[in-house]
């Protein structure tokens, strides 16, 4: 994995767990003893929730079961634990990252102007409910932005990836081709001259000696060729220049 896959998802869940920290201390310190309990519980639940979906990344048909669990843990929870606006952030920022647009922007906006009737039934001030929608919209949106990234470097990686196995198939296809044009013709050539070679047994020695020689020239040049492409090849994968004789 490079390395900036790893700094980009580290950031998101580092960011994720600073968004939720207060709210978290919060809910920890205040209200009766179940509540608490219920309300830390719940919080490290979102949390996983959205660490692993963004992070990890869903399969597609889990990005709609998963945001529809992200919903119940954002709203549900409202009834018994008061303003709950924090989970409400990972959800706006999960619709960004998971719903492809126009949808992504539109469930945003849905999500992010439900925070108005929800301060208003708290009984905020019309400055407030701004307030509330904008603590929700803007740590989303920079959440979301982390998510694009670690999925921009992922998709490179990949790609990169990809790249070099095509790479090794090209070379692979290079290398077959040069040794078919060292060896074959050499060999074709050694199998021509053993043929005449044959044809002279009972005839002329000369004739055969002749042939004999000319089958160890080439095999003497064949061994000198598959070594001068060895040497070559092993200097390329050195990233050096080979030497020419």
């Amino acid at each position: 994995m490079p390395w900036e896959l790893r700094v980009s998802r580290a950031a998101i869940a580092l960011l994720a767990l600073a968004f939720f920290a207060r709210s978290l201390l919060h809910l920890a310190s205040t209200g009766p003893v179940l509540l608490r309990v219920a309300g830390v519980l719940l919080g490290v639940l979102v949390l996983a929730l959205y660490v692993l979906v963004v992070v990890t990344g869903p399969a597609p048909r889990g990005r709609l079961p998963a945001l529809a669990v992200m919903v119940l843990l954002a709203y549900v929870p409202l009834a018994f634990l008061g303003e709950w606006w924090t989970a409400v952030i990972y959800l706006a920022a999960m619709t960004l990252t998971l719903l492809p647009l126009p949808y992504s922007v539109l469930a945003f906006t849905l999500v992010v102007a439900s925070e108005v009737p929800t301060a208003l039934l708290f009984g905020d001030s019309l400055a407030e409910t701004v307030y509330s929608a904008l603590r929700v919209a803007m740590p989303a949106v920079l959440l979301h932005s982390l998510s694009r990234f670690a999925g921009a470097a992922k998709a490179m990686y990949e790609t990169r990836a990809q790249l070099v196995v095509a790479e090794v198939g090209r070379e692979r296809e290079r290398i077959a081709a040069e040794l078919h044009t060292v060896l074959g013709e050499r060999l074709t050539e050694l199998r021509r001259q053993g043929e005449r070679a044959l044809r002279h047994v009972d005839g002329d020695d000369a004739r055969l000696r002749e042939e004999l020689a000319g089958m160890l020239t080439l095999a003497r040049d064949a061994q000198r060729e598959m070594r001068e492409f060895a040497y070559r090849e092993q200097q390329l994968h050195m990233g050096k220049e080979p030497f020419q004789k």
